[in-house]
Formats: C-alpha cells, structure tokens, sequence
C-alpha cells in the first residue's frame, strides 16, 4: 500500500472549488480527495510503469496547494499552459522533471506521464506524442506504485 510522507496537511472543499472556478477546471473526485487527505508530498513506494507495459520512472513529489513556487500545483500548471494538452493537469514531477498529469473537464481520470525531453516545438499546439498512459484512474495509478530495485 502506498504512503505518503511530508505531505502539506488537510485541503478544504472550499480551497479546491475555489482553485477550480479561477482556472476554469474540473479536477475529478479521487484526485481532489487526495488532496484533501494529503496536499502533495512524496509517495512509498514511488516507482510505476506505463500501461503497455514498457518501463516508466519514479515520483520525486507530488504538487501541492500552496503559496510555494516550486511544489504549487497551480504554479505548474500556469507555468506548462500551452506546453501540455489542454484537458490535463500537472499532480506530480519525476527527478528529471517531466510531469504525471490527470485528465480534467472530462468525468474520466486517466493518468498520463509527460515527458519534457520529447514536448511540442515553440509554437506548435501540444499533442499526445510525447504522452504516455500510466493508468485508466488515479487510484490505480496509487495502487500500483512500487519499489524500485537499484
């Protein structure tokens, strides 16, 4: 079962409406009732794969509601507008700084890995070539981290 370790305390309903009517969002129920319990942090066992399959990467942090500017989750997600497709949402970085995204405005949670090395060209609109399906919902995405053998 995955921990989560240094999180950022309790989330109100209140925060997160409120997150969602500035930036004209809709965050589904499991991900906003993980903020609610953790607000960010760093997962045990923090490892994952994609769905078909192939190798993925690890979880250095999970973004978080804050006034910090290197850990808020709006932060990254007003700094990557224009960089990632437009119904995802930056939850989490990897340690060479590509990003984990939900699906929002859609009813459906999948969670996608973002890989930063392989994103659109300046003035191209972002696509999916540069993404790849981890998981068919956040919870399962939860569920199926693991440890990382060295």
């Amino acid at each position: 079962m995955t921990q989560i370790h240094g999180s950022k305390g309790v989330v109100s309903e209140k925060e997160i409406f409120d997150i969602e009517s500035q930036h004209a969002i809709k965050l589904p129920g499991s991900y906003k009732n993980f903020l609610k319990k953790y607000n960010g942090g760093y997962p045990q066992p923090d490892g994952f794969d994609f769905a078909d399959g192939s190798d993925g990467s690890s979880i250095d942090k999970f973004l978080e509601i804050s006034s910090s500017k290197s850990e808020s989750l709006i932060e990254y997600f007003r700094n990557y507008k224009g960089r990632i497709p437009e119904k995802y949402f930056p939850i989490a970085k990897d340690p060479g700084g590509s990003l984990i995204l939900i699906e929002i405005n859609s009813g459906g949670d999948n969670v996608y890995y973002w890989d930063h090395e392989n994103e659109a060209e300046d003035g191209d609109k972002p696509g999916m070539d540069n993404m790849h399906l981890i998981a068919s919902s956040f919870d399962n995405f939860l569920n199926n981290l693991y440890e990382i053998e060295l």
